[in-house]
């Protein structure tokens, strides 16, 4: 008799459980961006040092770089 109770106690909590969720309401992960690591020698050094960045952080850093030079260019120019 204390089988049955247990069986029908478990097969009645079973569908609950058995229920997949809706995908509707399930969260979905947004994905990471891409990084991209580059190795660096540093003068003096035998020790290689490794950046990684997603893409747009690399472009930011090379159109920071481009104004760097130029200024340094047109300003030595200009004295």
């Amino acid at each position: 008799m204390l089988s049955l109770v247990l069986s029908l106690m478990l097969s009645a909590a079973a569908p609950e459980a058995a229920t997949p969720a809706d995908p509707a309401t399930t969260t979905v992960k947004a994905k990471k961006p891409k990084k991209i690591c580059q190795s660096h020698t540093n003068t003096g050094s035998r020790m290689k040092r490794q950046t990684c960045k997603t893409q747009e952080e690399w472009e930011s850093e090379q159109q920071t770089n481009v104004g760097s030079d130029a200024r340094l260019t047109h300003g030595a120019a200009g004295n």
